[in-house]
């Protein structure tokens, strides 16, 4: 095999991150592979690097000098996010931005005299802009809990228009305290100290605010720009304006509450009307956005039966809760519920009345414990709990309520109208006390559940290292 054929082989199999790319673009890799055409890997690997390259994946890197038979420094890139230098060199000179193998082409078009490879003229750019943007639109995380997590969605979105607006610099103040995840680059949250000596105490709610001087920008803001550019004070002007909460609640009434503040910090000379008008419209298409991944995320977490989250919900945020409690050195309550001989309803009254219990408990629960509070269906009739910043004595006082909450509903059977009451059995743990590893507090709060169920059901038992599990009991107005 000739020299340049294995090394446009290794460029496209080994050194280019083909995951970053579009579909399209890595079944092309894997066909110019396969056919070990030397024009065919050559044609790949050059869409291949113009993508990277237009994606901001690869970097052009400067050399000061270079010795005899090393890489020419106009050849070598480095692959964001890491410190490889790949060389390009074996691709030529000539534009990277050339015209695409037959598969990448449109379909329905017969090109019977192949042009010679030329840039991509001046007014696609704008197109292929476009089409990058959507396809990171696309990119966004969802599937994950904590890509539901406030930060973590605006985080996104400013990452995403931040390759729309490259003559802008975005950040979100949420009117919030704590600590924010790792992953939410761009997002802060407002500190009551800085906020009460700073303009930020002075506005209003649902005002904008024109910042002729960067220097009037919050701390944690002026701090994130002179860690990227190492001044703060080039850009000449910034507005903040309200940033609303979507409506979380899938078209129930719902009123708009401002949850913080986006700032759009200007590099070049913008007029204050101009600059809040595009800040507006930004702080609109954020809220939109935000809207639609958290339906998404919704969608893929939720039990369809009951609306309660999934099992597959309950194993992330369980161990991110987990995590969360460590951090912040504070306790955390699971309960593990299962509904007290569920087979006999089905059996005497049929699975669609069975099915009709299922939501009423997950309704009924949802009423007895907090927003913040995570109600899970893991299996058929068994869910979990997920109580955060509840220790063991404020975890029973739930337990409590729990037992003593009336599980009922109206059926007709036979052509009458019963009411059918039904019961829990419950297992309890808190961490820090049961244990730190989300496998081992499951376990435990699992053993207490099925020591309940052995011991009579509609129970509660709440585990502790002295073997002397805290029985809980309906009061005698609810047995």
């Amino acid at each position: 095999m000739a020299p340049k054929q294995q090394a446009l082989r290794n460029l496209l199999a080994v050194e280019l991150p083909l995951e970053r790319v579009g579909p399209h673009l890595r079944q092309a890799a894997r066909r110019a592979l396969r056919a070990d055409e030397p024009e065919r890997l050559l044609l790949v690997a050059r869409a291949v690097v113009g993508e990277l390259q237009r994606r901001g994946d690869l970097l052009r890197v400067a050399v000061e000098e270079s010795t005899p038979g090393e890489a020419s420094p106009e050849s070598l890139c480095l692959l964001k996010g890491t410190n490889r230098v790949v060389d390009i060199g074996v691709l030529g000179g000539e534009s990277i931005a050339i015209r695409l193998p037959a598969e990448l082409r449109p379909l329905g078009r017969t090109i019977t005299n192949p042009q010679p490879d030329v840039a991509i003229p001046p007014g696609l750019k704008g197109f292929a802009g476009m089409l990058g943007a959507m396809e990171d639109a696309q990119d966004l995380e969802i599937g994950d809990p904590q890509s539901g997590e406030k930060a973590v969605v605006l985080s996104g979105i400013l990452r995403l228009l931040g390759k729309f607006t490259p003559q802008f610099r975005l950040f979100v103040l949420l009117d919030e305290e704590g600590d924010l995840p790792e992953s939410s680059a761009g997002i802060f949250a407002a500190e009551p100290a800085d906020a009460a000596a700073h303009w930020l105490s002075l506005r209003g709610e649902g005002q904008s605010v024109w910042i002729p001087a960067p220097a009037e920008l919050p701390r944690p803001i002026v701090a994130a720009m002179r860690a990227e550019s190492g001044d703060p004070f080039a850009a000449t002007s910034a507005v903040a304006v309200p940033l609303c909460e979507p409506d979380l609640t899938l078209g129930r009434d719902h009123k708009a509450r401002e949850v913080g503040l986006l700032f759009v910090v200007a590099r070049d000379e913008w007029g204050r009307e101009a600059l809040l008008r595009l800040a507006d419209r930004l702080t609109r298409f954020v809220t939109r956005r935000w809207q639609h991944q958290w339906e998404v995320n919704q969608r893929i977490h939720t039990d369809s039966l009951t609306g309660a989250f999934n099992r597959a919900y309950f194993d992330k945020q369980f161990t991110m809760e987990l995590e969360r409690a460590r951090r912040s050195d504070g306790p955390l309550t699971l309960i593990m519920a299962d509904l007290d001989n569920f087979k006999q309803v089905n059996d005497n009254f049929g699975h669609q009345v069975g099915d009709r219990i299922l939501q009423m408990v997950a309704r009924r629960v949802q009423e007895e414990l907090r927003r913040i509070d995570h109600i899970c269906r893991i299996g058929g009739e068994e869910f979990a709990f997920i109580l955060p910043d509840t220790d063991q004595e404020a975890g029973q006082e739930v337990a409590a309520r729990l037992l003593d909450a009336a599980y009922t509903e109206e059926v007709v059977h036979d052509n009458q109208v019963i009411e059918l009451r039904v019961t829990f059995s419950y297992g309890a743990v808190t961490f820090p006390d049961a244990g730190a590893d989300a496998f081992e507090l499951y376990r435990k709060a699992d053993a207490m559940l099925y020591l309940s169920k052995d011991l009579g059901r509609n129970q509660c038992h709440f585990w502790n290292s002295r073997g002397d599990h805290r029985q809980l009991q309906p009061s005698a107005a609810h047995t």
